[in-house]
Parts: C-alpha cells; structure tokens; sequence
C-alpha cells in the first residue's frame, strides 16, 4: 500500500486587510526607492509600487 504523507496546512491569518498589506508594501517600496540610486533596481522599485497600489485599488473597489 502507498503510504503518502500528509502535508498541514498554513493556518496562520495574515495580519490585516489585503488592501492594508498590499499599501504597506507600496510604502516601504517607496522608501526603498527614494534611497536607491537612479538606475534599473530604482526603476524596478517604482514599477512594483505602481502595481501594488493598482492592487490595492481593484481590491478594495471589489470588496465594496
């Protein structure tokens, strides 16, 4: 017989809201990108903050 083994599940909630994950990650992007030097790891920074507060805008008009 094949014995399988059971994997658990990660039960731990996140802390706070998506929307509120999602801002904060924009806002520590954003510091990161005001320190780094212009270049493409800075470009990058901005991009991901972009992303993250377009994020965070569909997912709290979805949630309305």
């Amino acid at each position: 017989m094949d014995e399988r083994v059971k994997l658990k599940r990660n039960r731990i909630k996140p802390a706070g809201s998506l929307e509120e994950r999602l801002q904060r990650f924009a806002d520590q992007a954003k510091t990161a990108a005001s320190l780094a030097p212009p270049g493409p790891e800075r470009d990058a920074l901005i991009a991901k903050v972009k992303n993250a507060e377009l994020a965070a805008a569909a997912a709290q008009r979805l949630g309305e």
